[in-house]
């Protein structure tokens, strides 16, 4: 299996999203009595980029088109609210209404689902989709994510359906999410803190493969400063053996630690934030894969799509102060 295959490379790139995605939703985000507002002098609410695109892909997508919302996501900055009668704020009882709707290419919303979300340490709040245990099936085409807080949008996701045909008459026919997963990456700093190890991040997977018949990837990621080669991962010189990686047919995150280019001991955060200009590198058993390109000037860079101070609400990409996201070019 080859890396830049057509079976693990997304055919739908970031500028077709906009064309096959709706980008609106038809009927209004239905609101709770306490009419909750998003105050604009505060820091708008948003959803960690990360955690909702982990939420979303997973086996039972793959086998039936079910998009189930399967782990818990955090969210930032929601307005301060309490509902005395419940442990979560936001719900669907008693409490005000965080809701997403899921619209089709035309605008028709297929479905509403309802979020609970408990405040955490500040500015997070933990949320779960609570009425989503067993969602229609989605056909193949393009859709918007909207997320409301009691009517009001605040954050929304493009992404793709694609259907492919079964392998045999004896299996079924699968379907794949396309868009984010494949455009982006992100480097994760443990506590924003740039005396510790970061971690590249991206997600992988391979059509070729399927229950109990895994694919073995070998992943290799470059990190080059002004063109040095200043860390790695899995590219230790002189090693007899590397680290594979088990690839599914659905998309699932990857976690690779950075090591120094020598394989000396772990990159510290800090030396990919250092003023200069950066490529990182990925391929899959010996091709390349990805590349993604930065400048740092000595702090994590947020920028584009991740400075709050610029970027539209509806389309930013929330990593708070620990992670920042890289465009698959």
């Amino acid at each position: 299996m080859h890396a830049q295959g057509p079976r693990i490379v997304s055919i739908c790139a970031s500028l077709m999203l906009a064309a096959a995605c709706s980008s609106s939703t038809a009927d209004p985000a239905p609101a709770s009595d306490h009419a909750v507002t998003i105050d604009e002098s505060q820091p708008f609410p948003s959803i960690m980029y990360s955690d909702i695109l982990k939420s979303m892909s997973d086996q039972v997508f793959w086998e039936k088109g079910q998009l189930r919302f399967f782990e818990r996501v955090r969210m930032t900055f929601l307005p301060d609210f309490q509902d005395p009668q419940h442990i979560a704020p936001y719900n669907k009882d008693t409490g005000a209404f965080l809701v997403s709707q899921l619209a089709n290419k035309g605008g028709e919303v297929v479905s509403t689902v309802y979020w609970e979300a408990r405040k955490d340490s500040f500015p997070y709040w933990t949320a779960s989709a609570v009425n989503n245990s067993d969602p229609a099936p989605l056909a193949e085409g393009g859709y918007t994510l909207t997320w409301s807080i009691d009517g009001a949008p605040f954050w929304s996701l493009p992404f793709v359906v694609e259907g492919a045909a079964a392998a045999s008459a004896y299996d079924q026919p699968n379907l794949y999410l396309e868009g984010p997963w494949n455009d982006w990456a992100y480097i994760y700093v443990p506590n924003g803190n740039l005396s510790q190890a970061p971690t590249f991040n991206l997600f992988i997977r391979d059509r070729d493969a399927s229950p109990g018949l895994w694919t073995d990837l070998h992943v290799t990621v470059g990190v080059e400063r002004d063109g040095e080669l200043i860390g790695q991962y899995n590219m230790e010189p002189g090693a007899a053996t590397h680290a594979t990686i088990q690839a599914k047919p659905w998309w699932v995150a990857q976690e690779l630690a950075l090591r120094r280019a020598d394989g000396s001991g772990f990159l510290p955060a800090s030396e990919i934030v250092a003023p200069g200009k950066y490529e990182v590198t990925v391929t899959i058993d010996g091709e390349e894969y990805a590349s993604y390109r930065y400048t740092a000037d000595g702090a994590i860079p947020f920028t584009g799509r991740q400075d709050r101070e610029s970027a539209d609400p509806m389309n930013y990409l929330e990593g708070a102060q620990d992670r920042f996201y890289l465009e698959r070019r």
